[in-house]
């Protein structure tokens, strides 16, 4: 494309992120008499952007929360995460069991 050509701007720049989410496991929460392993899934979305979806496991069962955690990078969105209580956890939890 010229750019010298009058109404024309730069072409758009195409960045592609790597969307493969990381995952980090965070501990166990027990509910009752279950007890659920709880990992964190990392997702950078933009140089400046990660953001985190927590992920509730036990045995071949699983729930996933969509992106509840958005931070500059990946260490802050672990420390984000590591902090979240566990009457939260429990709370996202019930959401994803319906």
């Amino acid at each position: 494309m010229n750019e010298d050509t009058p109404g024309r701007g730069s072409p758009p720049q195409l960045h592609i992120w790597d969307a493969s989410a990381r995952e980090f496991e965070l501990g166990s929460l027990v509910d009752g008499e279950e007890s659920w392993q709880v990992f964190v899934l990392v997702e950078r979305t933009a140089p400046d952007l990660c953001r985190g979806r927590v992920s509730f496991r036990r045995g071949e069962e699983r729930h996933d929360s969509e992106a509840i955690l958005v931070e500059e990078d990946e260490a802050e969105l672990l420390r984000r995460a590591a902090e979240l209580p566990a009457s939260m956890l429990r709370r996202i939890l019930t959401t994803l069991q319906g």
